[in-house]
């Protein structure tokens, strides 16, 4: 049997999700070949998390029960990142905790 290797797919991919005990996020692919930096974060995967995920998960009335933890990649704990989050009034856990 020849099995040929199929080119056009991506070796490998990335994708941010996020977890809840109300529910999961919308998947986020990320771009192959992104340059996964404190602006690519915030406006492809914060911004729609907040806008889109987190009214659906957590309506107004329970929005303050939501926590948002996230591990230390360099575009997670970026000054500007950090200034983002804070901006946003989400509650989040801060990297020096």
């Amino acid at each position: 049997m020849i099995i040929q290797k199929d080119s056009t797919r991506p070796k490998g991919f990335m994708v941010w999700v996020g977890i809840s005990s109300h529910g999961k996020t919308t998947l986020r692919f990320v771009k192959p070949g992104a340059k996964i930096n404190s602006d690519y974060y915030i406006n492809n995967i914060l911004k729609p998390f907040l806008s889109r995920d987190v009214p659906r998960l957590f309506p107004s009335n329970e929005k303050t029960k939501l926590i948002f933890h996230q591990d230390n990649a360099p575009s997670h704990v970026s000054k500007k990142t950090i200034a983002f989050l804070n901006s946003s009034k989400l509650n989040y856990i801060k990297p020096e905790e």
